[in-house]
């Protein structure tokens, strides 16, 4: 009767089943609301951005006129993004779910990227004013899209639909997509991926900062609001309620999972891989347009029944290696996968059909992340 009553008490304290459930999840609800002032309503949308291990490495400054957007390089991943390259990347998710939502509180917008030489975490500048407007399909999709990590049919995606995919950046020239769906071509960037998430285990700094920001702890969950979850993962739901009814896992047990994960699932049911491409991916304006994009790609995806999910092991090893000064082994993997020296890999991720549906993530609440 004991051993009942401790289960029980486990399943309670680790929220078994409440999945996606509680304040940390609360923005997922409230996304539209409009009981605060029209400005605030592009902000609740800018959160449900993606953002790099769901680190949510945003500020905003406010005026009924005027939004800026600001890095907080507090929520750095550390060693797995030393240049900020995925900050960046997060930061232009979060811009465009803001100008999308633009519309939807009766607002046109002028933009400024970059505003401020002075402060490089001085991200955008968004000059509000007042027009009518309708809101779009993507913006209808902000609170349904989700990191998909789960397995993925065996159905390819149309040529059409990958086209119709890349055609939504023709307005951010610094940025474009490569799209990797031939099976022989898949092979062999799954296989990269596969090695470059061997190389993030055995770098035990890079081991230690990403799993830095993993919450399997429920409470842990709605103080902080952020960092990746087991609800996130899109396991089964045996697998799930086990994985939190469990004592918590060492790192090295962690990641065992994750390489295997990605071998097994990720890489594995993958029908189509793209590549986020950018002019120059040291600059920061590249970076939020590829952002931008890739928060476009999605809500797209989500409105066509596609699932997808960032796969950043081998541009976080070729950062990894830039910064050590070591063999740039996975850097130059990365220019043959590429093929054409105009164009440099900001972000590869996969999509296809999910066979599960992905879980929320939790989130800041809007007054965290608003500069007084």
């Amino acid at each position: 009767m004991a051993l009942i009553g401790a289960g029980a008490w486990r399943a309670w304290d680790q929220g078994v089943f409440e999945s996606g459930q509680g304040p940390a999840y609360s923005a997922w609800q409230t996304w539209s609301n409009d009981s605060l002032s029209p400005a605030h309503r592009l902000l609740r949308a800018a959160i449900l951005a993606a953002n790099p291990h769901n680190s949510q490495p945003w500020r905003f400054r406010v005026t009924p006129e005027t939004i800026d957007l600001f890095a907080d390089r507090t929520r750095n991943i550390g060693s797995i993004d030393p240049y900020l390259r995925e900050m960046h990347i997060g930061l232009g998710c979060a811009l465009e779910n803001l100008l999308l939502a633009a519309p939807a509180a009766g607002f046109g917008y002028d933009l400024e990227l970059l505003p401020e030489a002075s402060d490089a975490t001085h991200v955008a500048h968004v000059q509000l004013h007042p027009q009518d407007g309708s809101p779009s399909a993507l913006y209808r999709a902000i609170p349904k899209r989700h990191t998909n990590r789960g397995p993925y049919e065996s159905r390819a995606v149309t040529d059409a639909l990958l086209d119709e995919l890349q055609n939504l950046g023709t307005d951010l020239p610094l940025v474009t997509v490569k799209w990797i769906a031939d099976a022989k071509g898949r092979a062999r960037l799954g296989e990269l991926i596969v090695q470059a998430t061997q190389a993030i285990i055995a770098d035990r700094d890079q081991s230690r900062d990403s799993a830095a920001w993993f919450r399997a702890d429920w409470r842990e969950i709605q103080q902080r609001r952020d960092g990746l979850t087991i609800d996130a993962q899109a396991l089964p739901a045996w697998l799930r309620v086990a994985a939190k009814m469990l004592p918590p896992t060492s790192r090295e047990q962690a990641d065992s999972f994750w390489l295997a994960n990605t071998r097994d699932v990720h890489v594995a049911t993958a029908a189509a891989y793209g590549i986020i491409l950018a002019r120059d991916n040291a600059d920061n304006a590249n970076r939020i347009q590829g952002g931008r994009l890739w928060q476009r790609i999605q809500l797209k995806g989500e409105t066509q029944g596609i699932a997808m999910q960032p796969l950043n092991q081998l541009p976080e090893r070729a950062d990894r290696e830039r910064s050590l000064g070591i063999e740039n082994r996975f850097g130059s993997a990365l220019k043959d996968v590429i093929g054409d020296p105009a164009w440099q890999a900001l972000m590869p991720f996969r999509l296809g059909y999910p066979t599960m549906s992905a879980r929320p993530s939790p989130r800041r609440h809007i007054e965290q992340v608003i500069i007084a």
